[in-house]
């Protein structure tokens, strides 16, 4: 049987040594290679990917869209900075969500020039500024109309600038490529060509960012606003800012604009709100409510020092906030009072304009409706009582108006207001007037009067009625209806309806 060589069976130990670092250096080669070729197709799509957002530049922020139907995203603090820098104007409209249903060709129409709407729903006055600035630089910007509400003045949530594109508002160059490789600028790009093809309303800067045909309004928009808004904003007033705070980012924000652009017209308004959305600021935030009164007189104060500015306060116009029909929730208002916000700027209509002489009364005003609004049903009055023995109004600390027909008072403040004297006797309560008695019981709706306390001693017959509402207790409080007890002991009463909205009630008291 042949043998084989031991050299036929194996290499030798040398020649494996040997094959071995050639055999690591070829696929190290090759690894460079495939290493090399990835970082070169890399490169090749980020170019093409930056030079595809520079052609089709979805944001329009390097030019304006010529070659294809402009596709708009409603990322506002995106989609503004090329707004500003593209497109004609020499009116500019700033503000939150407050300012989204204006339409910029009757701002236009009834300011005498071209209007482009910057709004930011939910931007705090730093971002305003930020916007306003990129405007005011281009040297088109002939007027401002500035809706500003007292909350975009507070310290923004915390991490909020972190989500602000700071890169679209600069003139440095270098860094847009947080733009061009920016996804949801294609995600827009692509949501709003799908749109187009399926048929969908065809977007345009008349309505870019409007949100008026989407919502429903109405009183029960608001009251559930409303109760809902009852149990979560009462910490909200936890950490309010002093007021001194507020006015430094008015005047960082706000003034140095006026003052930095003195030919430029600027038109600031207080945006209406529900008159609901007062009453829950001055329930569970009072310091809010305070602040934001104070502020409306003193911002006015400081745009009266220079001749470039108008001030407009639509808060306390009756006719808008307590017609709920125009509101989707307790701030947010129908394209509507946009229209007739820009009917009365440009009428500069003396109702609504700020004057040293007037400014005081507006704060007033508004501060009047907060006291006397009350909910009945779905829908606010505001209710007034006078006491005619002395003309002047009569406050409760607790109101409740179950009906347009009666008022639920707290009995002591009722006794007092009313000139009574009371007694209690286990849920009975006996209330004597000039000369006349009247007898209440908690949850009944069985009182008796009687014309004297004569007559009430004697146990003469009592004048029995059945009273509309009956008195209950309510927070340690217990409430009686005004009116019709009144009545029973012997007052005239008179429901007078001064407007709308606004009831007074008129309380003769009886002679002595």
């Amino acid at each position: 049987m042949p043998t084989t060589s031991t050299a036929t069976k194996s290499a030798s130990p040398k020649s494996s040594a040997a094959a071995a670092p050639q055999s690591v250096r070829i696929h190290r080669r090759a690894g460079r290679r495939m290493l090399i070729q990835f970082a070169l197709a890399s490169l090749i799509v980020a170019l093409l990917v930056g030079c595809m957002t520079f052609v089709l530049d979805p944001f329009q922020f390097y030019r304006k869209a010529t070659w294809y139907t402009p596709i708009f995203t409603s990322e506002q603090r995106y989609q503004n900075p090329g707004l500003v820098r593209n497109y004609p104007y020499d009116i500019i409209i700033l503000g939150t969500s407050m300012t989204e249903n204006f339409l910029p060709s009757e701002v236009g129409k009834a300011m005498g020039g071209q209007a482009l709407k910057l709004s930011m729903r939910g931007s705090t006055a730093d971002e305003q500024y930020k916007i306003a600035s990129l405007a005011l630089q281009t040297g088109k910007v002939k007027t401002v109309l500035w809706g500003l509400d007292y909350f975009a003045l507070k310290n923004p949530d915390e991490g909020a600038d972190d989500y602000f594109p700071e890169y679209l508002y600069d003139d440095i160059w270098w860094n847009d490529y947080k733009y061009w490789f920016n996804y949801s600028a294609y995600e827009n790009f692509a949501r709003g060509i799908v749109r187009t093809l399926m048929g969908g309303t065809p977007q345009n800067i008349e309505y870019l960012y409007n949100w008026n045909n989407e919502v429903s309004y109405g009183n029960d928009q608001v009251m559930n606003a409303y109760d809902r808004a009852r149990n979560t904003e009462h910490y909200f007033g936890v950490n309010e800012e002093p007021i001194e705070e507020v006015q430094h980012h008015f005047n960082t924000y706000v003034l140095s604009l006026v003052e930095a652009y003195p030919d430029v017209e600027f038109i600031v308004y207080y945006p209406p709100y529900s008159i609901l959305r007062q009453k829950l600021w001055q329930d569970t935030n009072p310091a809010r409510y305070s602040n934001q009164l104070e502020m409306k007189t003193w911002m006015f104060q400081q745009l009266n020092h220079y001749g470039n500015t108008q001030v407009y306060d639509f808060q306390a116009e009756v006719d808008w906030t307590y017609d709920f029909s125009q509101f989707k929730d307790l701030s947010h208002h129908s394209q509507d009072i946009n229209s007739r916000i820009t009917q009365a700027v440009s009428l500069q209509d003396a109702r609504y304009k700020m004057t040293p002489e007037n400014a005081a009364t507006f704060m007033e005003r508004l501060t009047k409706q907060v006291d006397t609004v009350l909910i009945v049903g779905k829908e606010a009055r505001s209710v007034e009582v006078r006491i005619t023995e002395n003309g002047e109004p009569v406050h409760f600390t607790s109101r409740k108006m179950p009906d347009e027909t009666e008022l639920m008072v707290p009995v002591k403040e009722a006794v007092k207001a009313l000139g009574l004297s009371a007694a209690y006797d286990a849920g009975k309560i006996t209330l004597s007037g000039k000369g006349s008695v009247a007898e209440l019981t908690v949850d009944s709706t069985k009182a008796w009067g009687w014309s004297s306390q004569e007559d009430r001693k004697k146990e003469a017959a009592a004048a029995e009625i059945t009273l509309r509402h009956a008195p209950y207790i309510s927070e340690g409080k217990t409430m009686m209806p005004l009116l019709q007890t009144a009545d029973l002991l012997g007052y005239q009463v008179e429901v007078k309806k001064l407007d709308q909205y606004t009831l007074q009630f008129v309380l003769e008291g009886p002679a002595s």
